[in-house]
């Protein structure tokens, strides 16, 4: 029985002057919408961003847990996976003077070994002579501090809190009836812990000692054979993707070479001007410190400011007016940051090596927790191969984009003059 059209309208759930709309379908639909709505005339009843948030998320959720994973496994692996990074920044920044011999008609492996071996007695008769000094100033640091510490208990006599010599003794006799109470007590706890450490240190050495052999073996096959090992792995993929693969290669490749030599620099001339600084000031244990800085250097940002604020402390407390030398010692340390961040690395880095600050300290404290010093090490390094990694496959990409347009273009021509060419005839 025919209701009234008015019921009927109310039954569909529109107002009398609502216009009859259409439902579409999916060929009217967006292909992305359309695909998501599974049958061609089925509504949509989950809003376009509420599906395309839930498609991002579990890819994102998928991608998460297969890092975590990844990361997991590498830890467990840690005494092959650490050396295997090591050697790969040391081939990076010896194979330069590798290559240039190879290209002045040196053997390859001759020239690898060489460079290899030069290396490692320029690194080992720097850390001879650093040690050294490092020993011969430690008398003199020590009488610093004792210097130091009779002008504070002075100030603190004839400062404002005025405590006079007795007060003095009793602090220190309290001390250190605490310090020998407290070891008294611990004593078996220390012993079994100095036995621990030692157990621990014989393991670490055979550890050191293995990673030590894998760092000098990879080294100077990479060194050697690099490119054949990439071509070799890149010949596992699919033959698509082999070319981008060993383009994208090369160039992550150069990203790390110029990284590598661009952090050299910079460290050296870090080294060098405070090194200077603390000469000039006369500060103990210029030198290591020195080293210390150069050393620093190669993890950005976090290394720069530790070692800095190590060379404040030792100018702070070994030395005779420490707080105005401290001052002075902070900064030359800013003076010469600044002349790193503004000046060398714009200059001396690439677009492809340019990182920015807050992805270098996020990568430093992920690395740091993951693999310690050595992942904050590797860290920056391996994020500057994947900018140039990623970079490189987006140029590949566009340059074959360009030739397909252009192929298609010339063939559209040919197929236009070909129709000229009948109907003149």
């Amino acid at each position: 029985m025919r209701l009234k059209p008015h019921a009927e309208r109310a039954g569909d759930g529109r107002d009398e002057d609502e216009p009859d709309i259409p439902m579409p379908s999916a060929g009217d639909l967006p292909p992305e919408i359309a695909e998501t709505n599974g049958e061609a005339d089925e509504p949509r009843y989950v809003p376009t961003g509420l599906a395309v948030g839930a498609a991002w998320s579990w890819r994102m959720l998928v991608i998460a847990i297969a890092v975590a994973a990844v990361l997991w496994l590498l830890s467990h692996v840690a005494v092959v996976v650490i050396p295997i990074a090591v050697s790969f920044l040391l081939a990076a920044m010896l194979q330069p003077m590798a290559g240039w011999l190879i290209r002045h008609g040196w053997n390859r492996s001759l020239a690898s070994i060489l460079v290899l071996v030069a290396g490692l007695a320029v690194v080992s008769a720097v850390l001879t002579f650093v040690v050294d000094q490092f020993i011969r100033g430690i008398p003199d640091f020590y009488e610093q501090i004792t210097v130091g510490l009779s002008q504070a208990q002075e100030w603190l006599e004839s400062g404002p809190y005025g405590l006079d010599g007795e007060d003095m003794a009793e602090i220190l006799a309290n001390m250190q009836t605490n310090i020998g109470d407290w070891f008294r007590e611990n004593q078996d706890t220390l012993v079994q812990s100095g036995l621990d450490i030692a157990g621990s240190t014989a393991s670490g050495l055979g550890y050191f000692f293995t990673g030590l052999f894998l760092v000098l073996f990879s080294t100077y096959f990479f060194m050697r054979d690099g490119h054949k090992i990439w071509h070799f792995l890149t010949g596992m993929m699919p033959r698509a993707a082999r070319e981008p693969l060993r383009y994208a290669g090369g160039a992550g490749w150069s990203t790390l070479v110029q990284y590598m030599r661009t952090m050299v620099i910079v460290a050296a001339v870090d080294a060098i001007f405070i090194g200077l600084g603390l000469w000039l000031l006369d500060i103990p244990l210029a030198l290591p410190l020195a080293t210390l800085v150069f050393l620093g250097a190669f993890v950005p940002i976090v290394g720069a400011t530790v070692s800095g604020a190590v060379a404040v402390v030792v100018a702070l407390v070994g030395t005779d007016n420490g707080l105005v030398n401290a001052l002075l010692v902070l900064g030359i340390v800013l003076v010469v940051q600044q002349i790193e961040s503004n000046l060398l690395q714009p200059v001396l880095m690439s677009r492809a090596v340019k990182l920015h600050p807050l992805a270098i300290v996020l990568a430093v404290t992920g690395g740091g927790f993951t693999f310690g010093i050595v992942g904050a090490l590797i860290a920056v390094p391996l994020l500057a191969i994947v900018n140039g990694t990623v970079r490189a496959l987006n140029r590949f990409r566009a340059r074959q984009r360009e030739i397909e347009a252009q192929e298609s273009d010339s063939g559209e021509d040919s197929i236009d003059a070909g129709e000229e060419s009948v109907e003149r005839r």
